[in-house]
């Protein structure tokens, strides 16, 4: 298997913008969490990074001047919006804007980055472990794809033989390159939507003086092409390709979209300096390990080892600063509080349970209340089965009904007809019944709601945390905050364990008696303090789970296609 990075590109209708992303470089990334997830291989890989000088004169001029013509369509779409704001449009122009003045005259480089494994499941973590540490999030993500290919398609054995020559090959491609669009001109792929009179008509033009500033290039001088200077810029007003006065001109035809192609396999040394960092190996790294440095592994690393210890009642927290896995224990602790500020990695965490429950419980239900709305609507998509989601606080009051009807009341009232004490003892009846789990995630919104609401939620979450241990029904409730008015100092109590990740030192305090929580280093995305039933701390890292997304991650490169079979 090769796997491969690339800037992310794609074609987005019905405008056709296309969108090679810049490399936002990470400075901070030290490669130790990439060579840690190497170490943890059990087989051969070879990670490459290949850089050549870009030297191509000719394929420069095509291209710069379709970020030029780019440009100018871009600003002619935006002046027919009429004052309505086209984000997706803002983010095109302000991308080109930046290729315009920084790519004209920098170095360039040709760059290469792959993995070559033995299988899939081991080519992908390693690539997607380099891009989390390489490049930093922006805004708009991290920007990148990783293509992979197997040895029975096409490219695979040009892009071996690249490599045994120390060389890059454009052989594995992003496949939308093959599409009829790429060959259309850029003033033809974007247009502005044409309304009263102008849908009448087909020609589209270029505005003569478009309104923006060549900073970086020289003024356009009348009768010079680029077969004589290629390095400077051409605005052409367009002509329809079959007419007499585009085969009489000496202008060359407009740009197309494919003259845009080779940015997605260029960057600048800025732009690829994040890639490249020492290595340390693994002894010294343990041996000189400071407080702010801890083990980490991903969860495919962790699911490959250890997938014995995951069962119908127990699931892998993480692991600790000696790198052994930690296990939790529903059938002990039912319920958790799940605590961290945004980005600390508590959304991850709750996505790497909900895949180790589904996975030992493959007909189990998880009820989730997710108030943010994005963290889990990939779960609807591929496990629709398995995931109900409410995202408003208005509807969380019929699911707080139907979760007490369907699943709690259903629950209390087999253990009496069976004449039992709990859910294991049910399934020993020959009773077909799994746990089922409730996400309460980002739980402040509940205080939001009218008072009405909040006494029916909170009477409920009383009832579930004090009497679910015995019926296999089990609540996580997520905080930020974790003060009286988001949640009752009764269920706090009853959530016996309590991950918490980074959060104010003053929450911490009210968590775990403690500051711990309040001194996790802000780049410790994953690490959490661990308060079990015994009220021991431990310091846990938890591993970061791949989902997938649209066109960028598929689910198959991911660990829940365990979970989704093949179409």
């Amino acid at each position: 298997m090769i796997g491969e990075i690339l800037k992310h590109e794609e074609f987005i209708p019905p405008q056709n913008y296309y969108l090679p992303h810049l490399f936002e470089a990470n400075q901070t990334n030290d490669m130790s969490a990439v060579c840690d997830v190497i170490h943890r291989l059990d087989s051969k890989l070879i990670l490459e990074i290949t850089l050549q000088t870009y030297e191509n004169p000719n394929q420069k001029s095509l291209w710069v001047n379709a970020i030029n013509q780019m440009l100018a369509q871009l600003e002619k779409v935006n002046a027919s919006t009429s004052g309505i704001k086209d984000n997706i449009l803002s983010v095109t122009s302000a991308l080109y804007q930046k290729y315009q003045q920084s790519y004209s005259n920098s170095d360039l480089f040709q760059y290469s980055i792959k993995a070559l494994a033995e299988n899939r499941a081991d080519a992908f973590p390693v690539l997607d472990a380099l891009i989390h540490e390489a490049i930093k999030e922006t805004p708009h993500g991290k920007r990148c794809r990783i293509i992979q290919v197997s040895k029975d398609k096409p490219g695979f054995y040009e892009s071996l033989e690249a490599t045994k020559n120390v060389n890059i090959s454009n052989a594995i491609e992003w496949e939308d390159w093959q599409k009829n669009n790429t060959q259309m001109s850029i003033v033809n792929a974007i247009q502005p939507e044409k309304k009263g009179l102008g849908k009448l008509g087909n020609s589209v033009s270029l505005p003569d003086k478009p309104s923006f500033n060549h900073h970086s290039q020289p003024p356009l001088i009348g009768g010079i092409n680029s077969e004589q200077n290629p390095n400077l810029p051409q605005l052409y007003n367009a002509v329809s390709d079959g007419s007499g006065l585009a085969k009489l001109s000496s202008t060359p035809s407009p740009s197309r979209m494919v003259d845009l192609k080779p940015l997605h396999r260029l960057a600048t040394p800025q732009e690829i300096s994040g890639f490249f960092r020492i290595g340390i190996s693994k002894e010294t790294s343990i041996a000189s390990m400071t407080e702010n440095s801890f083990p980490t592994a991903t969860a495919e690393e962790i699911f490959k080892h250890h997938r014995n210890l995951i069962n119908a009642d127990t699931y892998i927290v993480g692991i600790d600063d000696k790198g052994n896995p930690v296990t939790s224990s529903w059938a002990e602790i039912p319920h958790r509080l799940v605590a961290g500020v945004p980005g600390a990695g508590k959304s991850n965490f709750l996505n790497w349970v909900i895949f180790q429950f589904l996975y030992a419980n493959p007909t189990g239900k998880i009820y989730i209340a997710d108030f943010a709305g994005v963290d889990f609507n990939f779960l609807v998509k591929h496990l629709k089965d398995n995931v109900e989601i409410v995202t408003t606080i208005e509807e969380c009051q019929l699911f707080v009904e139907k979760l007490h009807t369907d699943e709690y009341q259903r629950r209390i009232e087999l253990l009496r007809q069976y004449e039992v004490q709990n859910i294991q003892q049910l399934k020993e009846q020959g009773v077909d019944i799994q746990r089922t789990l409730w996400i309460i995630d980002e739980a402040a919104a509940i205080a939001r709601a009218s008072d009405k609401l909040q006494r029916i939620i909170e009477n409920r979450l009383i009832q579930y945390v004090n009497q679910g241990r015995k019926c296999g029904f089990h609540v996580i409730f997520c905080t930020q905050r974790p003060t009286s008015a988001i949640v009752s100092s009764q269920v706090l109590e009853s959530c016996e364990e309590k991950t918490v990740f980074r959060v104010t030192e003053e929450a911490s305090g009210l968590i775990l008696e403690n500051s711990l929580a309040g001194k996790i280093p802000k780049q410790a995305r994953g690490r959490a303090v661990l308060k079990g039933s015994e009220g021991d701390n431990i310091l846990v890292n938890t591993p970061y789970i791949g989902i997938p997304v649209g066109k960028t991650v598929s689910l198959q490169d991911t660990l829940w296609r365990h979970l989704v079979p093949e179409p």
